[in-house]
């Protein structure tokens, strides 16, 4: 599966950047469209691979790599026959090594942070393996929950991006103000109105994936959930503050974020060993959020007072 997933980056890069691009067009609603066809294009091709054909771990892992190279496609399909298609001239296709080593200097950090806060959480899968399966398969199940309630947040935090670099270039601060204002309005009526909705269907949630498993399991991951849930409000703050901080282009500042998650990682994973215990494991997310929030919001201070947002 790691091999088929690594031959498939290609796809997901065609589908990342195609989608990122319309995004800056002012385009949301067709990479959103398309995303959903894929999605539905992914299944499809589970039940085909997987039922029919009897390809196993392999066959899943095919149908996402075909799904995001049709959603790829489809996004390139607006650059060229939409509305504001795009013509293309020989001189387009000449490498301008400013602005590639412009888009190095702003994607390369910004990966790099990413893989940071991944450490972290390898760090502390590494402590939730050592309290137990039960306390696995209880982790595992409340944090697919919790994604499914904090992917959103992350979607306003993208839109935040490109939101915050279109008036970057533009210079115009008052709308990069407004932004952020408005941002953190939209990511707070979220985080209240999921906070409702997880909190009255956490325990159908968790026996709709765990079924009617071991009752110290399903209990474990409704603490986890029940936890969580009061922080949603951090994480949509986070989203806001650190993408406004990569659409100004300052990157560097950004990285230094995914190292304030994985402190926080770190030391509930310490914590996690003492009796504390699965306590600790559910505060990890939320201080490693909170760390970051804290930060972030200083940075993006900092820069405004110190008039680095003249591009």
């Amino acid at each position: 599966m790691s091999l088929i997933s690594f031959i498939g980056i290609p796809a997901n890069i065609l589908f990342s950047y195609s989608a990122a691009a319309l995004r800056a067009f002012g385009d949301a609603i067709h990479p959103l469209h398309f995303l959903v066809f894929s999605l539905i294009v992914n299944v499809v091709l589970d039940l085909l691979f997987i039922c029919q054909f009897h390809l196993g771990i392999a066959g899943a892992a095919w149908a996402t790599v075909i799904s995001e190279f049709i959603g790829g496609l489809l996004n390139l399909s607006r650059f060229f026959w939409g509305q504001n298609q795009l013509k293309l001239t020989s001189s387009d296709w000449r490498i301008s090594w400013a602005k590639l080593k412009r888009m190095c200097a702003i994607g390369l950090p910004m990966g790099f942070e990413y893989s940071v806060s991944a450490i972290g959480a390898i760090i502390m899968q590494d402590a939730i393996n050592q309290l137990g399966s039960a306390i696995m398969a209880a982790q595992s199940a409340a944090d697919k929950i919790r994604q499914l309630f904090t992917l959103p947040m992350e979607s306003v935090g993208a839109a935040m991006a490109t939101y915050q670099a279109q008036n970057f270039g533009a210079r115009n601060r008052d709308r990069i103000k407004r932004g952020i204002l408005n941002g953190c309005l939209i990511q707070i009526i979220y985080s209240f109105g999921a906070f409702g909705i997880l909190w009255f269907s956490r325990r159908a949630l968790v026996t709709a994936i765990l079924g009617n498993g071991s009752p110290t399991t399903t209990a474990s991951a409704l603490q986890y959930l029940t936890i969580i849930a009061f922080f949603f409000p951090v994480h949509g703050l986070l989203m806001i503050f650190r993408n406004t901080i990569q659409g100004w282009g300052h990157s560097f500042y950004a990285i230094v974020s995914g190292f304030g998650e994985l402190a926080g990682r770190l030391v509930a994973s310490l914590l996690a060993l003492t009796p504390l215990g699965f306590v600790a494991i559910c505060y990890a997310n939320p201080l490693a959020w909170l760390i970051s929030l804290i930060y972030c919001g200083f940075i993006c201070r900092f820069i405004s007072k110190r008039g680095l947002l003249k591009p």
